[in-house]
Formats: structure tokens, sequence, C-alpha cells
């Protein structure tokens, strides 16, 4: 697999996770196969390949059907609103890895995360975004119903698909990815996402 191919994998695992976060806020539900594929990614820390962190390019069809559609082109407030989401993450997580003793202690606890039940998972993950990521600027403003953000279910599981969205940042980063890639390379990644799309 190419290297393009590689960034838009995960480009498409933040944008697939934070379309989730837009869908809680908005909708107060996730898509469950989209909203599953990123919470497991947080816990894979090896995989044999890049498609394997998501459990196989179906568990990113979400993202990669957005790329591919020109979300990174559109002027659609919805669309904008995502990229805002994706973009905010790209400079925590680059904020983060920048402090490596606090990025330690984060993947640290991080990989503790595998010990927990499914059924707790939201809430384990939240605890982690809470404790190491919601004091850092610019903060991750989210948008939505209020009727759905108070709901008691729904911060925790937007808090945990941020932190897989941070997960997907640290593979873009690893991959070569960066903020102007987004503007440089956002044709050929368009185009990866739609090759991406015809192996499924």
């Amino acid at each position: 697999m190419d290297i393009i191919s590689e960034r838009t994998i995960a480009l498409a695992g933040l944008i697939q996770a934070s379309s989730q976060v837009q869908a809680l806020a908005r909708e107060g539900v996730a898509e469950p196969v989209f909203y599953a594929a990123c919470i497991k990614s947080i816990l894979v820390l090896d995989a044999v390949n890049t498609p394997a962190i998501y459990g196989g390019l179906e568990g990113l069809k979400k993202g990669l059907q957005l790329i591919n559609e020109g979300v990174m082109q559109s002027t659609d407030p919805m669309s904008m609103e995502l990229l805002r989401y994706t973009m905010t993450i790209m400079q925590l997580q680059n904020q983060l890895y920048k402090n490596q003793d606090r990025f330690g202690q984060f993947a640290k606890e991080v990989e503790g995360l595998s010990a927990f039940p499914e059924e707790d998972m939201a809430a384990a993950c939240s605890a982690v975004y809470q404790k190491y990521v919601s004091s850092m600027q610019p903060q991750v403003i989210v948008q939505g119903e209020e009727h759905h953000l108070q709901k008691e279910y729904v911060p925790p599981q937007i808090r945990a698909l941020l932190l897989a969205a941070l997960r997907s940042a640290v593979l873009w980063q690893q991959k070569g990815g960066g903020r102007f890639r987004l503007v440089w390379e956002r044709t050929r990644m368009r185009n990866a996402a739609r090759s991406l799309l015809t192996a499924l």
C-alpha cells in the first residue's frame, strides 16, 4: 500500500470519529458499526497493517465516503464543522506529543484501557480524555442540540470518540501527515479514498 493510501486511511479514521461526534451531538445517536470501529481502534497498538487498526477497510467506510464526497473541499456548514473538529484534534495531538513525559503517561493509560469490559469502555476512554486533553487549548467545542448533549450517555461517548480521533491523529503523524498535507494532497487523498472504497 502506498503512503498516500496510508495517510488517507489515517485521515478517514479521524474524520469518521469526528462525524460520529457530530451525529451524537446533533441526533443523539452514533452509527453503531462506525462508532464501534472508532472505539476499537484506540486499543489496537500493534497491527499487521494500517487498515487492521480499524478492523479492516469496512470499519472505515464512513470516513472514506466523506473524503470521497469532497468533505475537505466543501463549504457546507456541516462539513466545515466536521473539519473544525478534525483540525482541532490534530492541533491537540501535536501539543500532547511535544510533551514527551505527559504523552508517555497518556499512552500508558491508553494501553490500560484494554482491561475494561465493553460496557465500561466509553466511560474509561472519557476519563482518559478528560485527564489529559480536556484542559488543553484549543478546546474542541462540540455544537449540537442541547437536549441530546444533556443525555447521560452522550458526553462520555463524545469524549471517547475524541480519544479515538486522537489515536487516528497519531497515526496520521506517524505516516508523515501534517496540516499542510490536507491542502497539498487533498485531491490525491480523495482519489485514494475512491480506490479504497472500490476494494470493499
